[in-house]
Formats: C-alpha cells, structure tokens, sequence
C-alpha cells in the first residue's frame, strides 16, 4: 500500500494498493459521537472515508493533480501502460492516455509550476519512447478534426529506453532516471528537447527534489544526494542495510530526506542541510542520522506489537511542520511529528535560549522562576562578585557576603580567627613556628602531614591525667601544647567561643561537660530553658548497673538534638572509646575534633584525625581546611570541592588570600585562578577582575606580570626602563648610583654603556631630561581631559626615525610640514594625522 497527501488540501489523504481510497482528517474528540467512531491516527486527529475507487484494478502509480481548477483530480498508472484522469465520485473515467506500445507505468509527476502538464515514465519498448509529456487542457480541443479523449503527448522522450522515476524540477525542466545508468535532465523550453546534464549512477529510482539544487535518489541500499549546480557526483551517499523502498524530502524544513527500507518498522531520517558540497577539503560529509517509528495507540495496535509490524509507506504532509503520515501492511495509518534538534546556547550572563526549527528564539534567564529550578551557581558567583565577595579588608568579612552558606561564612570566620590566634600563639607550638605557616590546620599542628611524606618530624606526646578533682571522677584525659592550640582553633576553649558563630545552649553545654564540669553544664541547661534534660543529667551516677544509665542508654537514640545525644553518650560510655561521639553526624566538625584531643590517645587522635580527612576530602566539605589548613594538602579537597560544586570563585579568592606564596609554583593554582579570571572577563566585570589581580600581587609581588615592551638602548640593546634598572648588580660601584637614584629622576644616559640616549631634534636635550617649558606653554598644548606628563614623552617618525618631545613636536608641526632634523626631507606631519574622536 502506498499513499500521498492532496497538494492543495491538507485534511485529505489518498491511499492505494488494489483499490484507491480517500480520507478525509478530523480533529479528534472523544466526546463527539460521530468523530468518536473515526479511526484515530494521532492522540489529536481521526480519519474517515469519503469515497473508493474499485474500477481501476491494481493501480501502479497515482499522483494528486496540484492545480485548483479540477478539484480531486488524480493521475492513475495501470500495469497495462494506460494513464488515466479521474476523480473521487465520478461516474466515468474522465481523460485516458494510452501509449503506442502496451508496458507499465512506472511513475507519474505532475507539473507543480505548470499543473496542466503530467509526466510519466514507462518500461522499454521496441521504437517507442520511455517518457511522455501530455498537457491535459488540449483535451478540450480538436485533434486532426476529430475530439478525441486518447491524445499525442506534447513532448517524447527516450527511444527505446526506460524510464525508472520522473520529476519536474523547475517549470520547464524534467529530471529522469534511465536504464539504470543515467540521470538526464532535460529543457523542455523549446518543441525539441534538450539534454542539458547527465550524471552516471546506477541509483535512477524515486528521484526527489528538494528547493532548488539538491536532489535525491536510490539504488538497492544506497541513496544518492546530488547538487544540480555539481552533478558530476553526489556529495552524499547514505548507505543502508536493506533495499530502499522509498524516499521523500521534507517540503517544510530543507535538507531533511526521509527514507523506507524494505520490512522495516521504522523511518529513518537524514538531515543534509550541514554537508559538504565536496570533499576536497577532506572532510566527511556531515549528516545527522535519526530513525522515527510510529508510537500507535493501544486501541489501534498494542504497544507490545509496535516493534513487529513492517511499514509499507509513508507521505510527508505538504504544509503542516514536520508532520509525516505512514501506513503498515496491515493499512493502519498514524500521523507523526518529526521533532526538530534543540539548538541551546548558555551565554556567561545567565541566559538560556533556544530555538526548535522555525519556530522563533526564546530565552529564560536567572530572573525567571523557571531558572531558579537550575541551581547555577554561576549566578551566585555573578551576584557575590559584584558585592566584592572576597576581597574585603578582613577575611571575617567576607564570610558576612555568603551568610546563605553555613559552610563558606564559618570557613572565613574559621580562617580569619587562625590567622589571629596563629600569631598570637605560634612560639608556643614547635610545629607552627618551625612550618611559617600563617593557617595551620590540625594536621600540621600534629605533623601528621610530615610523617606521611617521609620527612623528618619528632611525634607529638601527650601527658595523660587523672581528673580527680572534677565533677566527674576518673576520667582520663590527654593534654600538650599542640592538642590545646588545636582546641583554641576549633573555638573549644571556654574563654574562646564567643569568636566563633553563635553558639546553641545545648552545644555550650556538651562543651562544659566535655570539660568535665557537669554543674556548669546543669546550670547552662536550666537557664536555656531545657530543665527537664538538665534535671535527667543530674540524677547521673556512676554505678554501671543503675537505673538511670539503663534508661538513658535505651533513650538515647530517640533524641533530636546531636548534642544532648553526645551528653548521654558521654555519661553512658563504659569502655572509653566514644565511637558514638566521634561519628555523631550532628556534631560539628570543630566539636569532634576537640573531643578526640581531649579523650583520645595519641595513636587513636592521628588514626581519627587521617579518617575524617578523607571523609571529609570525598564529601568535598570545606569544612575538612579545619584539618588540612591552607597548605598544598588541602589541594585535593579544594578540587573535590570544585568537582561537586563548580564554585572555583570561592577557591581561588581563598588561593590569593591564603596560599599565594604557593601560586608560582603550583600549576593547580594558576589554572583555578587563571578560569576565575575568564569568568570575570566574560561577565565584564573589569573592575572585579582588576581588584582581583591587585589583591594577588599585593599578597605576592612575584606575581606581578613582567612588561612585554621595554624601551632599550640603541647602542647595547640593553633595557634602560625601571624595570631594567632593578636587573642591576648591586655591587658594581660604577653603576651603583643608577639602581639606587630616585625613580622620578629619568636617566639621560644608558646605564649599562654609558651612551648617550636620543636627543630631541629641537631642543637637542637627551631623553628623560626634565622640560624647562612654562606652566603657560604646557596648559596650552594638553588635551582636554589629559595629563602634562605626556606632553614631555619622545615621539619620533616611524619612516625617518628623527623625533623628539611632544610638545616641542607640536610646537614645530603647527608651522611647518617637513622633520626639524638638518638635510632630512620626510614630510612627518602629512603621514600620520591625528584625528579627534568625539566624545
């Protein structure tokens, strides 16, 4: 079976195999009675029947007349070679063409420029042509003196050979394939025909125009794309796995070629619109491959079938957008949507646009709420960089511009109250003071970091002490300068948690205990207002077989809050190893590390000390700097964070705050900076990025870039600009008062050979020399707007190299056109003329 939508008609459909049937396509409504009992061919449209053809047995080839004059006229090519005009209800056959010799149809084409003419191609016959052109309004008029419905074609074509596939491509020339060699494109301007290209190619069947210059065909399992302009050759050829059954290019969107294999469930889809038109370049062809299989409906075919049932056809709709109809074996037609590639383009502001086809542009950007649901965080690092997030005086401050972080606003209030506490306190702890380290974190303090890498370090040793003087008796503890620093650092101290975030009632209390005050815990308890939990701790003994520890082991875990889980765990434990404490996810990290310095032995405090930096270093939490601190050891948490979160802003403001001392010398470093600094640049955020860099070569002047244009002596070739000077050795008396001269003061001489810098051709004073002009004379020449000091720069001609200062230069220029310099004829002031650009 095989079917064609009408040209002019976009709710009929023609469909043929032993009998030729129209359709007629209506919008489906369940709730209609009549539409309801339609057949339905896409979730929105129906199809019924109008009319059936069962006079022409076994039609061939039928075409849908495209013109607007006969209304339902088709085209009709029997196996007996007969052509026939008819229509949808009528009684007799309108018009038949009949040729010489009796061979089948193989296809038939109306003239879409010209619907009056129609043309068809046959089988060989003996001294008989293959193609035929009749023009089916002379049926009207007298042939020979007689009216005769069977008429002459105007024009005849191919003696003696076959015509595979016909096509008009333009309004008077006709595409042929022919004797499976040949496609031959003929005008059909004048009476006699003329062969204007011919390309050799076995694929001569279905040929397909597509606009104006390409053009498709097949053969067995290949299809052919051609370019009219070069057809010596295809400039695609589409290779299949089973025979071609047919083609057909898309008439809403250019360069989309549909085809059907043989037995196959499924269409596939070739977008040519981006290939190359040769390969001379030596470039493959570049087309996008799609399949498309009808999605029926239960009611029409069951979901589990849809694989199984072979397409026998399909027809694209002649005006609805990417709309494709097939038809199986069994003669079940379905409508589909070919849906076009999304074409996304993310710009550095923020702004999602897209366009699907024709259909017009649109864009959402971080206003809308739909790109809320995004997450970018490209967005909060636009949004911070403006606010001049992290390049405020202090590093405390910085953590006020992300208050909407918990994490990042404890991290640089973590770092600002280091750095304080680090310089306070560095003398006292052999490991900071040895390290220079401005932010340590625990791992230095312990010199865990320096064991692991092989490197000669004593281990720390900690004192163990017998708490008998305390409210809870018994408890062992461990204590050195290197575990109380730690505890300073994480706010652990009971002098020190006012430096740190506010701090709950019930964490302050965990803290007292922890410190083995369990009556300032009580009353830190019932003053908050918890005096039901302060009364439960109070009744704690220390008798193992108690009522109370059975109730408060068994209740426990049914707590809320981490940090009165942590005060029973505390009171219940039995063996000393307060896994349940360190391993409670509610606790913070500060807390749980001033726990284990206090509780756990050395041994254990380094194993708990390596396990939750790898816990924390997988996480990407930055929480874990607290243990790394900000050293090249903390690189790989850094980039784990930048993997999870994409936020190589806050990384890179922590490398120039923190570690850039470490930049030159760290490729990692350089590239996170150097990508925050495109990003500032793609936002055009100058003045961030400015402020960015500043901060950098303030922290570590090594940063700063080097000129890349020096001026250098005539003579030696050496750099005589300040940065020149400061390569000069320091103890060369000869030129010892040259590096050390005020850098106001410029040089009138080379510094390295002592030569003579140029002199200026008016006032024969060397360059750098200070000008004795009046302040009169200077406020004369500036621009408005500029400076004085470019008045005194030396200028010179790029033709004849003579110059000079500026001024004097302006001076000589506003008389006279040829070089001040004697003997020298370059006319200056004509080669190079300034021009003033308006405001």
């Amino acid at each position: 079976m095989d079917l064609q939508w009408f040209p002019g008609k976009a709710d009929q459909l023609i469909t043929w195999a032993q009998e030729i049937s129209l359709y007629r396509i209506h919008e489906f409504d369940a709730q209609d009675p009549e539409l309801s009992s339609f057949t339905p061919i896409s979730p929105k449209k129906s199809t019924s029947l109008l009319c059936r053809l069962g006079e022409l047995q076994y039609p061939k080839v039928v075409d849908a007349y495209p013109g607007n004059d006969a209304d339902g006229m088709i085209a009709v090519g029997l196996g007996n070679g007969k052509i026939v005009l008819t229509s949808f209800g009528a009684t007799i056959i309108s018009k038949e063409f009949v040729p010489k010799h009796q061979r089948q149809v193989n296809s038939l084409c109306w003239n879409k420029f010209t619907p009056s003419l129609l043309a068809a191609g046959f089988e060989k016959a003996r001294s008989d042509y293959a193609v035929a052109v009749w023009d089916v309004i002379a049926s009207s008029k007298f042939v020979n003196g007689f009216h005769s419905d069977a008429l002459r074609p105007v024009i005849e074509l191919g003696n003696s050979e076959t015509a595979h596939s016909v096509a008009w491509f333009q309004v008077n020339t006709l595409l042929v394939g022919m004797n499976s060699k040949h496609i031959k494109l003929f005008d059909l301007r004048d009476s006699q025909a003329k062969l204007e290209r011919t390309a050799s190619t076995k694929a001569v069947n279905g040929i397909s125009i597509d606009g104006n210059h390409r053009v498709a065909s097949f053969a067995e399992n290949q299809i052919y794309v051609w370019d009219i302009r070069n057809f010596e050759k295809p400039f695609v050829v589409l290779n299949h796995s089973k025979q071609i059954s047919k083609i057909g290019w898309c008439p809403t969107r250019s360069g989309l070629l549909a085809s059907l294999e043989k037995d196959s469930a499924f269409v596939q889809l070739h977008d040519v619109h981006h290939a190359a038109l040769s390969s001379e370049d030596g470039q493959e062809p570049a087309v996008l491959e799609r399949r498309l299989s009808p999605s029926y409906s239960p009611s029409t075919i069951p979901f589990s079938y849809h694989s199984g049932v072979s397409l026998s056809s399909f027809a694209w709709h002649p005006t609805e957008e990417n709309c494709i109809t097939t038809v199986n074996m069994n003669g079940i037609l379905w409508n589909s949507i070919v849906f076009e590639r999304i074409t996304l383009n993310w710009s550095p502001l923020s702004k999602l646009g897209w366009s699907n086809g024709k259909k017009i542009i649109r864009y959402i950007d971080n206003n809308d709420d739909a790109y809320s649901t995004l997450d970018d965080i490209s967005v909060k690092m636009r949004q911070r960089a403006l606010s001049g997030y992290g390049l405020q005086p202090t590093l405390k401050e910085n953590g006020k511009l992300v208050a909407e972080s918990p994490m990042l606003k404890h991290l640089w209030e973590w770092l600002d109250f280091s750095r304080i506490l680090t310089e306070k306190e560095k003398y006292r702890v052999l490991s900071i003071s040895s390290s220079n380290i401005k932010f340590p974190g625990v791992r230095t303090v312990l010199r865990i970091d320096s064991l692991t890498s092989g490197v000669s370090s004593i281990p720390i040793k900690s004192e163990m002490i017998q708490n008998n003087l305390f409210d809870l008796h018994g408890s062992k503890t461990y204590r050195s300068e290197e575990r109380t620093f730690i505890q300073h650092i994480c706010g652990w101290s009971m002098d020190s948690t006012d430096l740190l975030p506010t701090t709950s009632s019930t964490r302050k209390a965990a803290i007292a205990l922890f410190h083995l005050k369990l009556r300032q815990a009580i009353r830190i308890l019932s003053e908050s207002g918890d005096s039901i939990v302060a009364m439960a701790i109070a009744g704690w003994t220390d008798d193992r077989d108690s009522l109370w520890r059975e109730m408060a082991t068994s209740n426990c875990s049914h707590m809320t809050d981490p940090y009165i889980r942590a005060i029973f765990s505390f009171l219940t434990e039995t063996d000393s190893n307060f896994d349940s404490i360190l391993n409670e996810p509610g606790l913070s990290v500060t807390d749980r590390i001033g726990f284990a310095c206090s509780f756990l032995p050395d041994a254990k405090l380094i194993g708990f000390i390596q396990d939750l930096t790898h816990d924390l270093t997988m996480k990407g939490s930055l929480y874990g700097i607290i243990l790394t601190g900000m050293t090249l050891h903390t690189l790989p948490l850094l980039q784990r964070y930048i993997d999870m979160t994409g936020d190589v802003q806050t990384i890179s403001l922590l490398a120039i705050r923190t570690m850039a001392q470490e930049i030159p010398g760290n490729l990692l470093l350089k590239f996170w900076i150097d990508r925050y600094r495109e990003l500032l640049n793609s936002w055009k955020l100058w003045e961030a990025r400015a402020e960015f860099d500043i901060t950098k070569n303030t922290n570590n002047p090594s940063l700063i870039p080097q000129p890349e244009v020096t001026v250098s002596c005539n003579f030696c070739g050496k750099n005589i600009s300040q940065t020149g000077l400061s390569g000069l050795s320091r103890n060369s008396q000869l030129f010892s008062r040259f590096a050390q001269t005020n850098p106001k003061i410029k040089l009138s001489c080379c510094p390295n050979c002592r030569k003579p810098l140029p002199r200026c051709s008016i006032c024969l004073l060397s360059m750098g020399t200070v000008l004795g002009n009046s302040p009169e004379t200077l406020k004369e020449f500036q621009k408005p707007g500029g400076s004085p000091t470019t008045l005194s720069w030396y200028t010179w001609c790029q033709t004849c190299r003579h110059g000079g200062h500026t001024i004097h230069l302006q001076q000589w220029f506003q008389n006279q056109l040829e070089c001040p310099v004697t003997g020298c004829s370059c006319r200056c002031a004509l080669l190079d003329k300034v021009v003033d650009f308006p405001d």
